[in-house]
């Protein structure tokens, strides 16, 4: 039997040879069966929860070939460690004509699948959960069980056995220095922008070693990260801020924030570099100025505020002076080489005149709608197949419940594995109804002989409604800003002047040529500002 052996290891914590040992056993068990070996394919630290593997890809690949007739691995958590993608890899290689055989299980099928797939995600929800607790031991003793914060160095010591202790921090003098100097100025009055632009000016180096950015400063509400806000600085330490989850469709890991009543505190005097009275505050400080930028930011001040980008560096674009727009990033971080700015009486000029001239000229909305048509098209085929292949998994999972069902009925009730893969068959066959069931067909526009016209008269009546009192100022500026997705601002050729890129949400265009309320949509039209646009204002 031709036979292609699998190895992997999850951890570069653990050793190499585990692959070696891996390939070993595999090799004198074909060699025992006379199997032929046509080829081997390994994954070093690489998590059993993470398909797209460079060896698992390739094993497929060959067992797809028809170079292979079975699959030989150590033990099937080798595989895979997810119940879906145990399933997938088992349906592909079955498909293929072969099979998957391990030493510890033997020769694997559907039941097995099924079950040793749940013990190997409980394996991993138990290991995730040993860990936080060993984690959270070693903060109750004053230890730091992530990354190295800024601001500290580690601390190499043995104990009494002689073996490293982990976590041991101490103060980075240099490091402690500028902290001490962001909080300072911070309390003076200095906004986290100014701060950043000044160290970045001296040459400071960031936590990551590039540019200080206003982030790294102010650091995130929630996750009370940032100079600014982490407890640390203040003698506290703090874990369980986060968690880790993984993203079902790129399985990468993504970080979550806990609620603070999950935050395990710690007092670590030894470790304070901001003194308690100064911490409370800054503490005060910043909040009495989210406040204020709450208030401030209630309305946008301007007709297109946060709605306007950097075509260099894809950056936002602000109020940099005088009234006049420009990129963030050269602003603050001096990081962008757009240096060219525009009034936003001229910029507002510009994208009222492109929503008048070139997204309501009949040949541009007719365009509009053949778009909105083909892609509609595009997605409801792709609705089909996804229902498609949905249905066929919930025919699976049927199949699987009934054998697990009779398994359970002929005296395997108490077997817990059995159990858990059943309710988990179930609980998967009712999620794949439920999207099924909720996947319902979007309307599509029909083009009117005065689809036109009606658009251009409800444009023309919301403009005018800017020159009205407050309320009625605030309706038109909403509704203008539903039909814009965002505004590229690029310097055009030559040494002066920028071109205007308008793109609009096409579903809030239509939807408002039909007289419905505009919503939230995905679909857009984009429009350069070359011929239907008033040209670059020239000296801005």
């Amino acid at each position: 039997m031709r036979t292609a052996i699998y190895a992997r290891y999850s951890s570069q914590l653990q050793n190499a040879r585990s692959i070696e040992d891996q390939v070993r056993v595999c090799q004198e068990h074909a060699e025992r069966e006379g199997w032929t070996i046509t080829a081997v394919f390994t994954d070093f630290a690489i998590s059993g929860a993470v398909r797209d593997r460079p060896g698992l890809n390739g094993l497929v690949e060959h067992i797809k070939a028809g170079k292979a007739d079975q699959v030989l691995t150590e033990a099937l958590d080798r595989l895979s460690r997810h119940q879906g993608d145990m399933s997938w890899l088992h349906d592909h290689i079955i498909h293929a004509g072969a099979r998957i055989f391990s030493l510890s299980e033997g020769e694997i099928n559907e039941l097995q699948i099924g079950f040793k797939g749940t013990m190997a995600a409980l394996f991993r929800k138990d290991m995730a959960d040993k860990i936080r607790r060993g984690q959270s031991g070693r903060v109750a003793a004053g230890r730091i069980p992530g990354n190295l914060a800024y601001g500290y160095r580690k601390v190499h010591r043995l104990d009494a056995r002689g073996e490293p202790e982990l976590g041991l921090r101490e103060i980075d003098p240099d490091q402690a220095e500028i902290i001490r100097r962001i909080v300072s100025e911070y309390l003076e009055g200095d906004s986290a922008r100014t701060i950043a632009r000044r160290l970045n000016a001296e040459g400071v180096p960031s936590p990551t070693g590039r540019k200080w950015s206003v982030s790294m400063i102010n650091g995130d509400v929630r996750r009370q990260n940032g100079i600014l806000r982490n407890e640390i600085y203040g003698g506290i330490l703090v874990y369980n801020r986060t968690h880790m989850v993984r993203d079902p469709d790129t399985r990468r890991r993504v970080s979550r924030p806990n609620p603070p009543e999950k935050w395990q505190r710690t007092p670590v005097p030894e470790l304070q570099i901001i003194p308690t009275e100064q911490w409370e505050r800054l503490q005060l400080a910043l909040g009495a100025r989210a406040q204020v930028a709450k208030e401030v930011n209630r309305r946008p001040k301007r007709l297109l505020s946060g709605m306007i980008r950097c075509g260099v560096c894809k950056g936002s674009v602000v109020i940099v002076a005088n009234g006049h727009w420009g990129c963030a990033n050269t602003r603050s971080t001096g990081t962008c080489t757009n240096r060219r700015q525009i009034s936003n009486a001229v910029l507002e000029r510009k994208v009222l005149g492109g929503l008048e001239e070139h997204l309501l000229h009949p040949d541009e909305i007719a365009a509009a709608v053949k778009h909105y048509h083909r892609r509609r098209s595009e997605l409801q085929k792709r609705d089909r197949q996804a229902e498609s292949a949905q249905r066929k998994k919930v025919d699976q999972l049927n199949a699987k419940i009934d054998r697990l069902v009779t398994v359970i009925a002929d005296d395997g009730g108490k077997i817990p594995e059995l159990l858990a893969a059943l309710h988990a068959a179930r609980a998967e066959r009712e999620q794949l109804l439920a999207q099924i069931g909720e996947r319902k067909a979007e309307n599509t526009i029909i083009l009117h002989p005065a689809i036109v016209d009606s658009y251009r008269e409800a444009v023309k009546n919301i403009t005018a409604t800017l020159a009205h009192d407050a309320a009625a100022e605030r309706t038109g500026r909403n509704i203008l800003r539903s039909l814009i997705d965002y505004v590229v601002l690029t310097p055009a050729p030559g040494r002066t002047g920028l071109e205007v890129e308008l793109v609009g949400r096409l579903q809030n265009i239509m939807a408002l040529a039909e007289g419905v309320p505009p919503k939230g949509g995905d679909y857009t039209l984009t429009v350069v500002a070359e011929e239907g646009l008033e040209p670059p204002t020239y000296g801005l």
